[in-house]
């Protein structure tokens, strides 16, 4: 006997992938989309995919998708982001390993990022192992208001095949996007108590470029690669940057 699975998945303003992510996931017994706001048709083209849509209250990433997880009551539960796509290769495992009784809690999958059209194969995007699939009432997220991680008390194996994740088609939306993302997490060091360095914002930016241009193998991937690396260096700044301005202001 299979265990019954449901996918979660946020979504704010996803109209660009949501159709996608939502359609690959047919596999699952059940799909909910936690909607937050969005100014475009993504509600409308999820549920028209095929998934149930819920309006969410915005709480930070770690806590909405607790909320999202906590109306699951029975079988696993897939996490899956907006612009992430499961490969059919990926749902084939999923349903092989959920017919069988494995002895764990959890099981992390490898993504295979995409940037400005390219896949990233190197500046540390690759391998990138990220816990999605659990037990109900096994995994919760870090209540953090971005980069969260999710958790499982038992242990976790490792899925073999790709889950495919579409971010930043454009460099404007690189940008756009990390004004969101730099202020949730310089809002999150506030909150943590975390003190402002001045060092740290001078050497992080150029040290985050060094170590995913050069150690991590970054220009192998190109003009990407060299763009995505200058831009994490830049995102690096902005957050220190944006972490100095919150404390200024209290």
């Amino acid at each position: 006997m299979i265990d019954k699975l449901t996918a979660i998945v946020i979504a704010r303003d996803a109209e660009r992938t949501i159709s996608q992510c939502v359609k690959a996931l047919a596999f699952c017994d059940h799909v909910i989309v936690g909607e937050n706001g969005s100014r475009d048709q993504t509600a409308r083209l999820a549920q028209e995919a095929g998934a149930e849509v819920k309006s969410v209250a915005w709480e930070g990433y770690g806590k909405t998708k607790n909320r999202l997880i906590a109306t699951v009551t029975e079988g696993w539960v897939l996490s899956i982001d907006s612009d992430e796509v499961v490969s059919p290769s990926l749902a084939g495992e999923i349903i092989s390993l959920l017919s069988r009784e494995s002895g764990v809690d959890g099981y992390f999958v490898n993504r295979s990022n995409y940037f400005l059209g390219q896949r990233i194969q190197h500046c540390g995007w690759s391998p990138d192992w990220q816990l999605r699939l659990f037990r109900t009432g096994q995994g919760k997220f870090e209540e953090k208001q971005v980069h969260e991680a999710l958790k499982v008390q038992g242990p976790a194996g490792r899925l073999q095949q790709p889950l495919e994740h579409f971010t930043y088609f454009t460099l404007a939306d690189y940008i756009s996007r990390m004004n969101v993302y730099t202020a949730l997490a310089a809002q999150d060091r506030l909150e943590r108590g975390k003190r402002f360095s001045w060092s740290r914002l001078v050497f992080d930016p150029i040290w985050t470029f060094k170590k995913m241009y050069f150690f991590k193998g970054g220009w192998r991937d190109g003009m990407p690669g060299l763009l995505l690396c200058a831009l994490s260096g830049f995102h690096t700044l902005v957050k220190h940057a944006k972490h100095w301005e919150m404390l200024r202001r209290l």
